[in-house]
């Protein structure tokens, strides 16, 4: 660990947390606030009960962390690799993240209410997204492999550009949601319909 900063105060502010290798160890119960922590490695770190506010992750890899009633309150994830997190772990009560440039693989969304969440140029990979509220999210140009949508609220979330999802509308809400040409044709395949280009 860095030795300028050894985290020996329980919460910092406005601080900028820099290229530190943090795999393994503990930041239990510290709260930052407007903090940016950039080019950190926090694979398999113990965030519990940790207090992100106004946060930026940049740059970061956050490989299967400890994030046991962790608080999200408006803090952005910018070109960051996330990996095996049950975001439902978190304090759902006041959640509140997005997501840009980022690649998330093995997540789990479920159950959490995430209106307007934003996922913008992100690969995401074998995620879950079941029970999920996602009233007017954005995926914008995201790129989805193997990720499931199943019983989420949708309605007037945006896809826009976005390639590779598979939503069926009979278990979703989909309602006045935005997505894109030819990507949309994807929702009728559950109908097992065929789709025909005109000679």
């Amino acid at each position: 660990m860095n030795m300028e900063f050894e985290f020996m105060r329980e919460s910092y502010e406005d601080e900028l947390i820099e290229g530190l290798n943090l795999s393994n160890g503990s930041l239990a119960g510290k709260e930052f606030y407007k903090c940016k922590i950039k080019g950190c490695n926090l694979t398999e770190a113990d965030l519990s009960s940790c207090v992100f506010e106004e946060c930026e992750f940049a740059g970061c890899n956050l490989s299967n962390p400890i994030i046991k009633r962790v608080k999200l309150i408006n803090a952005g994830f910018v070109e960051c690799k996330v990996a095996g997190i049950n975001f439902y772990n978190c304090d759902q009560l006041l959640f509140d993240c997005s997501f840009s440039r980022t690649q998330l693989r093995n997540c789990n969304f479920s159950d959490l209410k995430m209106k307007g969440a934003r996922f913008i140029g992100c690969a995401i990979d074998e995620c879950d997204f079941e029970n999920a509220y996602l009233v007017e999210a954005k995926f914008d140009d995201s790129t989805f492999r193997e990720t499931l949508f199943h019983n989420c609220n949708l309605e007037r979330a945006s896809f826009f550009e976005a390639k590779g999802y598979a939503i069926d509308p009979r278990n979703n809400v989909v309602r006045k949601a935005v997505f894109s040409v030819p990507d949309v044709l994807s929702l009728v395949e559950c109908f097992g319909v065929i789709l025909k280009n005109r000679d």
